[in-house]
């Protein structure tokens, strides 16, 4: 039987939200047939979801975290509520286009464009949503990233405070100190206990954190804060109980950027709840906006497994290896290396494979882990993998 007369023996497989259909057709020797792969920047899938940090101290009623603080980040901002009355851009609509154009320079400043802060989050959205006659496969994978990194790296507003803990059964976060050069030293004074926040109830300091961090820099943000009287030498009014004579305040801040706190303060930790929240639209962006569906035709051997290296991410990061600058140094780098990583490996998770489908994607992880360089690989989060695959 001629080669080009045997049949293909086809493998699909969903990669979180890319989809990728390999097509494998049986003799052809050793040959592998690969296409070129577009550009670079594809999108990110995530794992599954991990919390970091000491959730204890903000369990509340039955141990559940504050739903008022979770539901902040719970509405997409591309949904149609949000949405209502944007109109694309045709500046930005030339620019998407761009994405998919053939040379790659032109890809790559259309891309930088797009990530500049000055295009509004809405036009990333609408564009998603909108693009008349819809977005080449390139152009998609690239928007979709800008879009994905809006959400992760998105700027974390501050208020500029030090906070004690809660002290027994006393509501509230009391200011210990204010940090110069941000907002709160303009509106709080040490002492203020801060009762409410943007509407709802503060009772430790991490509720606190979760709903500044969640605002941008600038957006203003009503709060209310018990303040303690103090007489003419600046010592606190005492009452008939012996607590701190304290008068009500509705105030309003204009909230900073996490930038300037570590600028000009010690910078604090990052909210694991906005963290958590941030994982989790990120991951429903790419479940909205699939790529479309992408062929890779590669032949082999009947009952021989395809070569590890045949995998279009391993070329790409092989030519890049071979570059005399190779991949560079910095966090940008290690991030985007942990993101191609974390698809492979979630497509080696992908229900319905056969057995030696699965060894092969994982084989594929292992071996793109193999090549990164050591001081910018990231741990592994596989399974163990049958060495047969490779």
């Amino acid at each position: 039987m001629d080669r080009s007369e045997r049949p293909a023996h086809r493998i699909a497989v969903k990669c979180g939200a890319l989809a990728m259909l390999m097509a494998v057709a049986s003799a052809l020797g050793n040959q592998q047939i690969v296409p070129q792969v577009p550009g670079q920047d594809l999108p990110r899938v995530l794992p599954p979801m991990k919390l970091r940090g000491d959730f204890q101290g903000i369990a509340l009623g039955g141990g559940r975290i504050d739903r008022g603080v979770a539901s902040l980040m719970e509405t997409p901002p591309w949904s149609p509520a949000r949405m209502n009355g944007v109109v694309a851009d045709p500046a930005v609509t030339a620019l998407v286009r761009d994405l998919g154009a053939t040379d790659f320079a032109q890809r790559d400043a259309a891309t930088t464009a797009l990530r500049d802060a000055k295009v509004p989050d809405e036009q990333i959205w609408i564009h998603l949503l909108s693009t008349p006659g819809g977005l080449s496969y390139e152009a998609h994978a690239r928007l979709l990233d800008i879009g994905y990194t809006r959400i992760k790296d998105a700027p974390r507003g501050a208020l500029g405070i030090q906070m004690a803990p809660r002290m027994g059964e006393i509501d509230g976060v009391t200011v210990t100190a204010l940090i110069p050069n941000m907002p709160a030293q303009k509106v709080l004074r040490p002492g203020d206990r801060i009762v409410e926040l943007d509407g709802k109830p503060i009772q430790v300091s991490q509720q606190l954190s979760t709903i500044v961090q969640t605002k941008r820099p600038g957006e203003r943000i009503a709060l209310v804060v018990m303040r303690g009287q103090r007489d003419a030498v600046g010592r606190v009014v005492g009452g008939p109980d012996g607590r701190p004579v304290e008068t009500r305040h509705e105030l309003e801040i204009e909230v900073g950027s996490r930038a300037d706190l570590e600028k000009f303060g010690d910078g604090g930790m990052d909210s694991p709840i906005v963290d958590a929240g941030r994982d989790r639209m990120s991951e429903l962006l790419l479940e909205t906006f699939p790529a479309p569906v992408r062929m890779i035709r590669m032949e082999r051997v009947p009952g021989e497994l395809i070569a590890v290296d045949s995998h279009p991410d391993i070329i790409q990061l092989q030519a890049q290896l071979a570059r005399p600058d190779g991949l560079g140094l910095g966090a940008g780098v290690r991030s985007v290396l942990r993101a191609r990583l974390d698809s492979l490996e979630a497509s080696a998770r992908a229900p319905g494979l056969t057995d030696n489908e699965r060894a092969w994607f994982q084989a594929v992880a292992e071996r793109y882990r193999e090549l990164i360089p050591e001081e910018l690989r990231p741990e592994s989060t596989t399974v163990p993998q049958s060495k047969s695959a490779r």
